[in-house]
């Protein structure tokens, strides 16, 4: 499972990352800006995912992804989705991986498809 995914956009920082934000809220994410133009996106109860690990369900199992917005060399828009701090299998054992894996693949799709009606993603690459 990729670690990161690169979204390269014919639009500018501040549309992608307004798009890129309205995709993980629909998915259930709660998105604060980060450092230097970023996004911290997180879901569910780290409480709850601590006690019952990967039994949690999607929305319950605690989820952390950074989406950094940058530009490339080209001058199209990056939106790099990573995986957030923290490991999967310390919430869960392998239940747990497999939930972090699926939240990462439900966002990235999210935002690739997003971009793609917009008519703005350009390429599209897991890393």
């Amino acid at each position: 499972m990729p670690e990161s995914h690169d979204f390269f956009v014919a639009a500018d920082p501040g549309s992608v990352r307004a798009r890129v934000r309205g995709a993980l809220a629909r998915e259930g994410y709660t998105v604060e800006d980060g450092e230097q133009g970023a996004l911290r996106a997180t879901r569910g109860s780290m409480g709850l995912t601590l006690l019952i690990g990967g039994l949690a369900n999607d929305r319950t199992f605690h989820t952390r992804l950074d989406v950094q917005i940058m530009v490339a060399s080209d001058g199209r828009t990056v939106a790099r989705l990573l995986r957030g701090a923290g490991t999967s299998a310390l919430k869960g054992g392998a239940l747990g991986v497999s939930r972090g894996n699926r939240a990462f693949e439900q966002a990235a799709n999210a935002i690739h498809t997003d971009l793609a009606q917009a008519g703005v993603l350009t390429e599209s690459v897991p890393g």
